[in-house]
């Protein structure tokens, strides 16, 4: 009975097996399965409409009037537009939604994406409807539901929980059913798209809508405003940084999402970075890569609130994702900033100015007017000496071209125009409105100005001759014209710089920064490596086919002529021939070497001019902060330079230049120097504005002008 009793304690009980739990399988998948098989299949025959249609029908919709131009029936389609008119359009978008400076820095940046090359064009222009119309259906979805939510509060009850289940639960749950019932395609993809990007849009205009003062609400109440009204009048005009705010996250997401609706068959930059990370194409990973990043940069600066315009769209699309189930953070941080942003713009003149700035500001103005004169004059007389360099025909050339021509200055010389109107736009606002417009219109953007005309045009004269026989070929007057007025620019600039009154916003640390100068020492290191990097890449038929190629090809041709392969094979053949060379035997030359462009040597100075200006912003030659800031203006501006430089020779290359020549990666290594001596200072500078003058001091100031006045006032007494 013992022996019993403990092998009866010694068995498990049968609710603590594996096996116990087949019995209570819950079919949860099967029932799923079938819900699905009924909406798919049944559901239009109980109800007598056709539900998952409407539903789709404003998506394919818009796809089909604006965007997707092969079944466009009605309206403008983007990718029907052509590349300009969409740089145009988002231009004046920019314009008419932000300001002038927005408007063009989004036609800007989606000119970049048109130089790609069409096929990321093609695919840029249909990222662009994707994005569009996903934040549109949101906005149609979003901000009347989101009002709703904010008068009625059993409606916010029914719905936040919703708003919790979409941003816990993963796209790929929903993205699944959205498949079974509306298929692959760029409609399906921008539905998962709307669920996965509305919820913050519904809870920050819910949020805004809430957090009107209630007083002000029933004051509009009590004058007699219907209901409408005070929705209209009061409570959204109030709400309207909730809803801008909610309405920008809702596009970050939407743009997070790109990558997820290739998946679902959408086109667009999100395919061909899907399609890269397959092939393992890093050409194609790069140029995607690049184009929907501007696309990203561009949308949000359109749509972003304006006080966060300082921050880079990598920490905006973070801080998007953290918040995306406290939302309201976002808000509340957006109306600190906006707040504090009013309190620094309060009363108060600018100084006008002084006796030195005049002075610097009028030398900046006379070498801007040279610089503008030097780029109608004569760059290059005979062959092209940068579009020789791309195109052989230039090499034999006989006419005269100034500094704008293809064949003469070309970009070096365009840049350089386009810094002396910078200049002169500088000196004329400085002179009228000084501290009201832009905040780089005055001796800091005439500085940055001045070293980039003076960097671009001392690198066309320092430009190596391309390696192939020129026909009579000199250097014109124009381009040591242009850097005599860079000079007398940048002479006034510096004049006008260290005599500018201006103020930080925020004290800086009144240290040494060695971080500061180990960063610039990097960057000159990394500018001397860049410079021993590719800057020209010659891939042309001529150039890549040697003698033994050559042999190979003769061969082909003598079988093709003597029959004994056929002609179109012989031709792929050969083809075949010429494409292995182009990718195994391209000509290559660094910045350094003499059969190269040689422009290495003036990055490597502009560094060094960004090196030692590092020096005094670190506070080696004092801790006074207009002094600092007089030296990030310096290092900043060699940065410039830099990039100007890298720009002039790649778009010169691209404007004259055969298939098979392009300019090389020693090119991004020396753009990347420019920007990070342009990021060190960066923070520093937008912290400096012109100085004021307050109604408190300007009346002392007068008081202690009219002595005789004041005398005059207390005698009776």
């Amino acid at each position: 009975m013992s022996g019993l009793i403990g092998m009866q304690e010694d068995a498990p009980a049968p609710w603590r097996e594996d096996e116990f739990l087949d019995q209570y399988e819950v079919p949860f998948g099967s029932w799923i399965d079938a819900i699905v098989d009924w909406v798919d299949q049944d559901m239009e025959d109980v109800i007598g409409f056709d539900l998952l249609g409407i539903i789709e029908y404003p998506f394919s919709f818009m796809f089909r009037n604006f965007v997707d131009g092969n079944k466009g029936e009605y309206f403008w389609k983007i990718t029907e537009m052509g590349w300009l008119s969409v740089c145009i359009l988002f231009f004046a978008i920019g314009t008419l939604v932000r300001n002038v400076k927005i408007g063009l820095f989004a036609s800007g940046s989606l000119f970049v994406c048109g130089l790609l090359g069409p096929q990321y064009w093609e695919e840029t222009a249909l990222t662009l409807g994707l994005v569009i119309v996903a934040v549109v259906m949101c906005a149609l979805i979003g901000i009347p539901l989101g009002i709703l939510c904010g008068r009625v509060d059993s409606v916010w009850e029914v719905v936040r929980p919703m708003l919790d289940a979409m941003q816990v639960v993963h796209s790929f749950v929903y993205m699944l059913p959205v498949i079974f019932f509306f298929s692959l395609g760029n409609e399906p993809a921008t539905i998962v798209t709307m669920v996965f990007a509305i919820p913050p849009l519904i809870r920050l205009t819910n949020l805004g809508i809430r957090q009107v003062p209630e007083d002000v609400v029933e004051a509009s109440r009590a004058y007699g405003a219907p209901e409408w009204r005070v929705l209209f009048d009061v409570q959204l005009p109030l709400a309207r940084q909730a809803i801008m705010t909610g309405l920008n996250q809702t596009l970050l997401l939407s743009v997070s999402m790109l990558g997820i609706a290739a998946l679902m068959g959408a086109g667009g930059l999100g395919k061909l970075v899907f399609q890269a990370v397959t092939q393992l194409s890093v050409p194609k990973a790069a140029s995607a890569g690049l184009a929907l990043f501007i696309v990203a940069v561009v949308l949000d600066r359109i749509t972003q609130p304006q006080q966060t315009d300082g921050k880079n769209l990598a920490s905006r699309i973070v801080q998007a994702w953290s918040a995306r189930r406290n939302p309201e953070v976002l808000l509340a941080s957006s109306q600190t900033e906006e707040d504090t942003e009013t309190e620094t713009q309060n009363a108060g003149k600018f100084t006008p100015l002084g006796s030195r700035e005049q002075l610097g500001a009028v030398i900046t103005a006379a070498g801007a007017a040279i610089i503008v004169l030097s780029t109608l004059l004569t760059w290059s007389e005979g062959p092209g000496r940068i579009s020789a360099w791309g195109r052989r025909i230039d090499a034999s050339l006989t006419d005269t071209a100034n500094g704008l021509s293809a064949t003469g200055g070309s970009w070096f010389g365009l840049i350089a125009l386009i810094s002396a109107g910078v200049i002169l736009a500088s000196v004329a606002v400085s002179f009228t409105r000084p501290g009201t417009t832009g905040r780089f219109l005055g001796p800091d953007g005439s500085t940055f100005a001045a070293v980039i005309a003076l960097a671009t045009t001392a690198a066309f004269v320092m430009l190596n001759e391309p390696p192939v026989q020129l026909e009579e070929h000199s250097l014109g007057s124009g381009g040591s014209i242009g850097i005599a007025g860079a000079l007398i620019a940048l002479v006034g600039a510096v004049i006008w710089l260290f005599g500018a009154n201006y103020t930080a916003s925020t004290p800086l640390r009144a240290k040494i920064s060695v971080a500061t100068i180990v960063m610039a020492g990097f960057c000159v290191l990394w500018a001397g490596l860049g410079g021993y990097a590719t800057w020209s890449l010659d891939a042309r038929t001529d150039s890549v086919i040697t003698a033994e190629l050559q042999a190979e090809i003769d061969e082909v041709r003598r079988q093709a002529d003597d029959g004994e392969i056929r002609a179109g094979i012989a031709a792929q053949q050969i083809q075949n021939i010429v494409n292995r060379a182009k990718k195994t035997e391209p000509t290559l030359e660094d910045g350094f070497s003499s059969s190269g462009p040689g422009l290495a040597p003036v990055i490597v100075l502009l560094s060094l001019g960004g090196l030692v200006a590092s020096l005094g912003a670190a506070g080696v030659f004092g801790l006074e902060e207009q002094k600092r800031w007089r030296y990030h203006v310096l290092m900043a501006s060699a940065g410039s330079g830099i990039i100007a430089v890298a720009l002039a020779w790649t778009i010169s290359v691209m404007r004259a230049s055969d298939a098979g020549f392009t300019a090389g990666p020693g090119v991004l290594l020396a753009i990347i120097t420019g920007t990070v001596f342009i990021a060190l200072a960066r923070s520093t500078m937008v912290l400096f504005r012109r100085s004021k003058v307050f109604a408190s001091d300007q009346a002392d100031l007068d008081a202690a002008d009219e002595p005789e006045a004041t005398d005059a006032v207390l005698a009776p007494a």
